[in-house]
């Protein structure tokens, strides 16, 4: 879609990496970011870490390099089309951070049925982005407190 488009032009240019990682969806990130973010998990404190490794190895299956043409067009490779089941209609949901996740609107439908969004999730998330825009200290990590599958509650 054009607004996608022209933010990611006019902030990033047209090259991205798009992947498919954990649900069976796209996720298109500027390129620039996306190197942040693999630069991020290959050195320091996590270059080593196996789950960290196994992470990158998925989405190295899973990812490409592409440029954005004129009209707005990417390229999907068959492997990555044939693993995201990106045939028939298609969902594209826009993140503040720049990423595109793009679903075949069936799967994503099946999706939400079988893992709705629940009131302690829709918690869990309050409580990370109250604590962010406080700076009330670290924000919790999946599995801590309600909502983040099954820890104590705080």
């Amino acid at each position: 879609p054009s607004k996608f488009r022209e933010v990611l032009r006019q902030n990033y240019g047209a090259q991205v990496f798009m992947t498919s990682f954990g649900n069976p969806s796209l996720k298109v990130y500027p390129l620039s970011e996306w190197i942040r973010n693999e630069k991020t998990l290959r050195e320091g404190q996590y270059a080593e870490d196996p789950v960290v490794n196994r992470f990158l190895t998925t989405v190295g299956r899973y990812g490409d390099e592409q440029e954005v043409d004129g009209q707005g067009r990417l390229f999907i490779p068959q492997h990555i089309r044939k693993h995201t089941r990106m045939d028939g209609d298609v969902v594209i949901i826009g993140h503040a951070t720049g990423v595109l996740e793009i679903w075949n609107e069936e799967v994503l439908n099946e999706y939400e049925a079988r893992e709705p969004l629940t009131e302690d999730a829709v918690r869990y998330v309050s409580k990370i982005l109250r604590e962010a825009r406080d700076g009330s200290g670290t924000s919790p990590r999946s599995g801590d407190g309600s909502g983040g599958g099954g820890g104590p509650s705080s």
